[in-house]
């Protein structure tokens, strides 16, 4: 098929405030309308936000500009092997279409800018992965300060990301399974004005939207025609690598090949993973729901206790024995490095632990608990509008006090909030991107019905919440090839 055969198959526009890239074909063809369509802001990609990257693990690691640079080209190695076929095929036609529009974009630029969040997780703790010589299984990284003792060679960073899900007489109305989500993230230099709400149609596969960066096949999940839903949120592990797939590869290949909670769970095993990710899947269809619990060594899965029809997740472990009905294995503690937990001997000095105010690592649980409280606050009640609610909420059930929307959280623990805004730290990177700085807050928050396909897309202010929400149907724009 000629160049022109695969772009008229393929659009991208602007509906209701959103800019949407439209894909169809095979992996190639798609990454290819990817590539041509998209090619100067996968320059700004490429160029500009991978070197913010670099500054970001320079400043992780206590190494320089050039060392965290290796160390991302490291990790994109060791995860190449493990990349299926299909999204390589999808990745080559990126980089094939940015270069026949003008841009001078490698394939392994690509493949880098790919695993970008994959390693922003790796090294977002103390306890990370340090390449070929040390597997899945690392000591902590220390230096020594000047009197002898140790202390960890990182920065704090924000936790980020959560979901929720409801149906049945939880949900109200109807009972129709309802998710919600939140992506949280840095506003690395150029992604702002350059977030995007993809809608793929693959020959061989199921139809899904998810959102995204110029250049990257996927991120945090998002929803299918067969009315899969997924969301991916942080979740350190000890045991972590860059020899398996991570993020962008599991939501597509979830949103494409999936169509039950069951398919997905198979999907996890059957792969290699890299870092410490939770997956909320839910199957509106059916109206089941797993959070899987996944490092390079486990797959665990957390179900709803028994009776009660909803689900949430932010981004610690809740797979310790026991706690909210789960057994298996204890994921808890394969965190207590990268969280820095004091004590997990009980379900209650795990509890404490979370809670330490001055703990800089452990991902924001105040969060999980203030989930479990707005979704019995709206118990039989919760409609998109007090969905939407929830995903805005700045009130902290640690210290309990709500957070003004303008005021940052003060430290992982303190006036963290499900609607995340957390203080700025300044960076410098390679020229020409030099000094900024930068912080996490919510890049796109979304509200949907997976069964019906529609869904409430907040992607225009940062955090997105405060920009309002657009509405949207998958399977209209799934039939939208064209304008």
């Amino acid at each position: 098929m000629n160049k022109n055969d695969i772009l008229k198959k393929a659009c991208f526009e602007e509906i209701n405030r959103v800019k949407v890239l439209h894909l169809k074909g095979k992996p190639y063809e798609m990454g290819y309308q990817h590539g041509y369509l998209l090619a100067d802001k996968i320059d700004l990609m490429v160029n500009r936000t991978l070197l913010a990257t670099a500054a970001y693990v320079a400043a992780q690691t206590g190494s320089d500009l050039e060392k965290a640079e290796e160390i991302l080209w490291k990790g994109q190695k060791a995860a190449e092997p493990f990349l299926p076929q299909e999204f390589k095929e999808e990745m080559k036609g990126i980089a094939d279409g940015a270069k026949d529009a003008g841009v001078n974009v490698t394939l392994d630029q690509i493949l880098l800018w790919n695993t970008n969040y994959d390693q922003w997780c790796i090294y977002c703790h103390p306890d990370y992965w340090q390449g070929e010589n040390q597997g899945d299984n690392q000591l902590a990284n220390k230096i020594e300060d000047q009197s002898g003792s140790q202390q960890n060679a990182i920065k704090p960073a924000g936790g980020g990301c959560s979901s929720f899900c409801a149906w049945g007489e939880w949900a109200g109305s109807d009972g129709k399974l309802i998710f919600g989500k939140n992506e949280d993230n840095f506003n690395m230099p150029e992604q702002l004005p350059n977030r995007i709400l993809v809608v793929s149609s693959p020959d061989n596969g199921i139809g899904h939207a998810f959102l995204t960066y110029p250049g990257m096949i996927g991120l945090d999940g998002g929803i299918n025609a067969d009315g899969l839903a997924m969301m991916t949120q942080l979740n350190s592990m000890q045991y972590e690598s860059m020899k398996g797939c991570g993020i962008a590869i599991f939501t597509r290949l979830l949103l494409t090949h999936a169509r039950t909670v069951e398919d997905a769970i198979r999907i996890f095993q059957e792969h290699p993973r890299c870092a410490g990710i939770a997956y909320h899947v839910a199957d509106a269809k059916a109206k089941k729901a797993v959070v899987v619990e996944t490092s390079s060594r486990n797959v665990c899965c957390r179900y709803p206790i028994q009776d009660v029809k909803a689900l949430w997740q932010t981004n610690h472990s809740n797979c310790y024995p026991g706690w909210m009905g789960y057994s298996g294995y204890n994921m808890v503690a394969d965190q207590v490095l990268v969280n820095q937990l004091k004590d997990i001997s009980t379900i209650e000095n795990w509890q404490n632990s979370l809670k330490e105010p001055y703990n800089f690592y452990v991902q924001a649980p105040s969060r999980f608990e203030r989930y479990q409280q707005l979704i019995h606050k709206y118990y039989g009640n919760i409609t998109v509008e007090n969905a939407i609610k929830i995903l805005g909420d700045c009130y902290d059930p640690y210290t309990r006090l709500t957070r003004d929307k303008f005021f940052p959280s003060w430290t992982n623990n303190i006036l963290c909030t499900i609607c995340a805004l957390y203080p700025d730290f300044s960076y410098k990177a390679k020229e020409p991107v030099g000094s900024f700085k930068a912080h996490i807050a919510n890049m796109w928050s979304l509200v949907a019905y997976p069964e019906t396909g529609d869904f409430w897309l907040a992607i225009n202010d940062f955090p997105a919440q405060y920009g309002g929400y657009e509405h949207f149907n998958l399977k209209e724009l799934l039939m939208r090839t064209s304008v």
